[in-house]
């Protein structure tokens, strides 16, 4: 208990600041000097409400709001000590008029703060709406004179007078102030006169204000209006020739960010004049064409300008020449390739989505050098996670989407010392919330005229487990892994590679999510949750309060693994299988298959099935009960909702085109599908995703 009081105490005072979770949904700005020292008595307390020490929670929170008096705080840091005594006065005293009276007081000092549903009962959220009713809206309600523009605006769209309906309302806006209903009109207004884009806006608009003036009924007509100008509004999709570079892409003489242009591109109904600059080799290229659109249309534009190839190197000759196990693989997987000193370098754009609401979007480069006759070869990347996602296992009462990036970068490169090899590695990431560093050694060596090449790493990993925005002597986790590989690979004849191999990966730290939250249950209803029951399922039935995810601190993890590679003329075929097993009770296999055919010179097509499948772990429940005792509740020890700790299966289904648009220039795709099936989880029953990587690849021998 005195490890979740710690976190607890970290955790819940940055995420009051940025409004990821908390009593709150929106952060104070920071200008008091007792700002973090009420929002440190905020976190203690609701951490004694937990354990149902309410008199001593309530005594620390008068003690804040006193200190908290005048200018010492921001009126939105009262507010939320306030909003904290009104949860435990109603959820834990069962005091509703304390609580309604505490309620009312936070209103004062933040006409927004709202209650989070971590601690919402259907009581407290009815005793809040009333407080909310005594003190009235957050924004005034529309005046008579602002409703007789909307009378007036209406008439005008009627009579089909769009342009007059857009000007009434926007020259009574612009005389007093924006309002609810006005900005719901003016879409209205330019939904009718085709303007799709700036209608979407001033709809969005219309919702916000609705929820700030207490208006329900606009609020609604406005989200219904956003979705369906999400439907009728255009897109225009361009289809780039790969052999492009430095592409320009203008629409209607504006600039469209590099950014957008692989992406579905919104326009209003009408005409578009596309226009589009680059270079195919040394040489200009250009297009442009004027596509004209209706509601709904989605238009595909393809800048065709051909393309050219080029050949690559013969499997059979560089198999020959191979001097390694290493070059026998990269053979097969290559399909050939020449000898001596090889410079590569591409660009790779990644992209997943899945039914989860996840969205990843990763581009990276990387560059290397080896020469093989020489016995080195050095290299690097660098990749970007750029990560959306609103998805129900982090906080289970989350309904906004959030977003992040991580910055990833390594080095690595290998020498021949006498018979042996010696490889070194370097590794960094970096996340809002999570520091990765790493760095290795392997060394392997040749025997039985290089048939056989024994393999051994070893890997240490330094990270440090965070939360975003939040000072490192704040809240932070240290982990330490350590990694050990063994391996061993064969070649069996001219075309045949074996691979097989152990890892062992030591894990030391706690690794528990701190945005994580586990719904508790009463031991009656935990038997009766249903698999992959809904988050309203779960907060209609938990028990008013849910603790952090508190997962073991170390963790011992071995997998056994192996590979066949086999060439025929114009084919190649592998298969991969990996079995695992770790301290925490979790067994898992993996399968792995892969074909490619090369059609020609220039064109090779491949193929992926996958199939995984694993157990969970020892602690796992679909629902967590917690027992209530004289000194408070008990809960369990280790808890969880990540559902990769969970029983599931997958399958991966995948196909992939590389094409040589010149003798040292070649691109590839790749587009798979994945399928989940969660055996035991609460919020997800299965999931379904899509990845792609698109990339071009520079190789010069």
């Amino acid at each position: 208990m005195r490890r979740a009081r710690q976190l607890i105490r970290a955790i819940l005072l940055p995420a009051a600041v940025f409004g990821l979770v908390g009593l709150t949904d929106a952060g104070p700005s920071y200008a008091g000097d007792k700002d973090a020292d009420g929002l440190v008595a905020v976190a203690e307390a609701m951490n004694e409400f937990v354990e149902a020490k309410y008199d001593k929670a309530l005594a620390r929170l008068d003690a804040a709001l006193k200190a908290c008096k005048g200018k010492a705080c921001e009126p939105s840091v009262r507010a939320e000590i306030q909003m904290a005594i009104g949860v435990i006065q109603g959820a834990g005293r069962k005091k509703l008029d304390a609580a309604k009276k505490a309620f009312e007081g936070a209103l004062k000092e933040d006409a927004n703060v709202k209650l989070d549903k971590q601690w919402a009962t259907k009581e407290l959220e009815k005793t809040f709406a009333e407080a909310r009713q005594v003190l009235g809206p957050a924004r005034p309600p529309p005046t008579k004179q602002q409703m007789a523009a909307v009378t007036t605006a209406q008439a005008a769209l009627a009579q089909k007078d769009w342009s007059g309906c857009m000007q009434t309302l926007i020259a009574e806006m612009a005389t007093s102030s924006e309002f609810a209903a006005g900005k719901l009109m003016l879409a209205k207004c330019q939904d009718a006169g085709g303007l799709l884009l700036e209608a979407a806006a001033d709809a969005q608009i219309a919702a916000k204000y609705a929820e700030e003036e207490n208006n329900p009924g606009v609020g609604d007509e406005a989200k219904a209006l956003v979705e369906k100008l999400q439907t009728d509004t255009p897109t225009i999709t361009l289809q780039i020739p790969s052999s492009w570079s430095e592409v320009e892409i203008k629409i209607d003489g504006v600039v469209v960010p590099a950014d957008k242009v692989k992406q579905p591109i919104p326009h209003n109904p009408g005409k578009a004049t596309i226009e589009a600059k680059g270079k195919r080799g040394k040489f200009p290229a250009q297009y442009k064409t004027t596509e004209a659109f209706d509601r709904g249309e989605q238009i595909t534009v393809n800048v065709d300008q051909g393309g050219s190839g080029g050949n690559n190197s013969a499997v059979f000759q560089c198999m020959q020449a191979a001097r390694t196990p290493a070059d026998m693989q990269r053979c097969i997987d290559t399909g050939g390739k020449g000898r001596g000193f090889t410079l590569k370098a591409g660009l790779e754009t990644m992209f997943y989505t899945d039914t989860l609401n996840t969205t990843v979007v990763s581009p990276a480069a990387y560059i290397s050098g080896e020469n093989p006759t020489a016995g080195w070869s050095v290299g690097g990347s660098f990749i970007v996670d750029v990560v959306s996602t609103a998805s129900p296992d982090i906080v289970a009462t989350a309904s906004r989407r959030w977003n992040e990036r991580r910055y990833a970068g390594s080095l690595s490169g290998d020498f021949k010392v006498g018979p042996a090899k010696v490889g070194l590695n370097g590794a960094v990431s970096i996340e809002p919330d999570y520091l990765a560093r790493s760095v290795g050694v392997a060394v392997s060596t040749d025997l039985k005229s290089k048939m056989v090449t024994p393999t051994l790493a070893y890997n240490v990993g330094f990270d440090v487990l965070s939360r975003a925005g939040t000072p490192f002597e704040v809240f932070s986790e240290d982990i330490l892994r350590h990694t050990i590989d063994a391996g061993v690979s064969l070649v069996i004849d001219p075309s045949m590679i074996v691979v097989a191999g152990a890892t062992a990966e030591l894990v030391f730290g706690d690794t528990s999510k701190p945005y994580r939250t586990i719904p508790m249950f009463s031991e009656s209803v935990a038997s009766r949750m249903p698999l992959g029951a809904t988050r309203q399922v779960v907060s209609q039935n938990r028990l008013p309060f849910a603790p952090l995810e508190q997962l073991p601190t170390e963790r011992s993890r071995f997998a056994l693994f192996g590979r066949a590679a086999k060439r025929f003329e114009k084919t190649t075929i592998r298969g991969d299988e990996r079995l695992y097993v770790d301290t925490w009770g979790q067994l898992a296999s993996t399968t792995d298959a892969r074909f490619f055919l090369d059609v020609n010179d220039d064109l090779r097509l491949g193929s992926h099935l996958r199939f995984n499948v694993q157990s969970s772990v020892d602690f796992w429940k679909r629902a967590y009960v917690a027992t209530q005792s004289a000194t408070g509740w008990n809960i369990p020890e280790y808890r969880t909702s990540d559902r990769e700790l969970g029983a599931l299966m997958g399958f991966t289904l995948g196909a992939n085109v590389r094409y040589a648009l010149a003798r040292v220039l070649s691109a590839q795709l790749q587009v798979e599908g994945l399928y989940n099936q969660y055996f035991d989880h609460i919020y997800v029953f299965n999931r379904f995703g899509l990845f792609t990587a698109a990339t071009l690849e520079l190789e010069v021998d």
